[in-house]
């Protein structure tokens, strides 16, 4: 009997311990079908939209409220730059964002060339993980409860003046 139960727990924390490693390279591979397939709802599911928004709009003030910035400074001081972020990061504003985009060039099914954009995966902890541009724009995943959710953009740090 006791081997049976030690066999559980070992085969149990096999299990866990590969899903902890390999889940965010799923979530990674979910979200480029959905994208290649243009599901904005498959996509949407992996995406904390208020958690994205928030962080959005919180580099944009911090880089905008100063004196300069020009017409994007100024709509950022007027409110306005709150609205358009609430209106592009949401599954609305990703319908529109996929209808007018043309999808990346492929070589072959199931891969796509990335070239200067290419983004490398970095773990951060258990439960957090970014995929890193060259420029320093990064994407970050937080697990929450068992899934991975996209919770923040970092925009490039020269993305803006």
């Amino acid at each position: 009997m006791k081997r049976w139960i030690l066999a559980l727990v070992v085969l149990a924390l096999l299990a866990g311990g590969g899903w902890v490693w390999g889940s965010p390279k799923y979530t990674l591979w979910q979200m480029k079908r959905a994208a290649e397939a243009r599901d904005v709802d498959a996509l949407a599911r992996h995406v904390d939209f208020q958690a994205v928004r928030d962080s959005v709009k919180a580099q944009l003030s911090a880089r905008m409220h100063g004196e300069g910035g020009g017409v994007l400074g100024a709509l950022v001081r007027a409110g306005i730059a709150d609205t358009v972020v609430d209106a592009a990061v949401s599954p609305a504003g990703m319908r529109v964002i996929f209808a007018a985009a043309p999808l990346a060039e492929t070589e072959r099914p199931g891969t796509i060339k990335l070239k200067a954009n290419e983004m490398r995966y970095q773990r951060t902890a258990l439960d957090r993980f970014h995929l890193i541009r060259g420029d320093g724009a990064a994407l970050e995943f937080r697990l929450q409860g068992a899934s991975w959710k996209l919770v923040d953009i970092k925009l490039p740090p020269d993305a803006l003046p």
